[in-house]
């Protein structure tokens, strides 16, 4: 992980990859190739379902999380425009159990584009190499809201 993406604006409170959010995962991510970003995490004990098991909804959110981060640095490769992305579709297949407590890797990858549709794919990976939970996800390119948009609800990021 060479290519270390910061993200550390202090008004991002986002759960999965703020460096600002104490309750949140704090993932950092670096490029791993075109529209490809990694990120290695040891989850705590407190975040298991099962006895030494990651929650199933936390290795969703790894997984989400990963994958909207190559869409991103998809995008910023062709441009500087900031990108407002939303996840439509989400597939998610446990293989093997994710454990606590141990270092993992989380993929992300862009398969592909079709007009304001990204297509990504992901998977946790253990130390031995071994695909834990693969994922397949479709995210849609949206119009930001400004602040005066009276579509936009009370503390929403949109």
């Amino acid at each position: 992980m060479d290519d270390l993406i910061v993200n550390d604006d202090p008004g991002n409170r986002c759960f999965g990859c703020s460096p600002h959010n104490p309750a949140g995962l704090r993932l950092r991510f670096a490029r791993s190739g075109p529209g490809a970003v990694e990120a290695r995490y040891t989850a705590p004990e407190g975040l298991c379902g099962a006895p030494g098991v990651i929650h199933g909804g936390i290795q969703a959110a790894l997984l989400d999380e990963v994958m909207g981060m190559a869409a991103h640095v998809d995008e910023r490769g062709a441009g500087d425009e900031r990108l407002h992305i939303v996840t439509v579709d989400f597939r998610l297949r446990y293989r093997r159990p994710a454990p606590t407590g141990r270092p993992l890797l989380v993929r992300g990858r862009l398969v592909r584009r079709e007009g304001r549709d990204y297509f990504l794919e992901g998977e946790i990976v253990g130390e031995d190499g071994r695909p834990l939970t693969a994922a397949e996800a479709r995210w849609r390119r949206t119009e930001p809201r400004s602040e005066s948009d009276p579509r936009r609800r009370p503390g929403s990021r949109s």
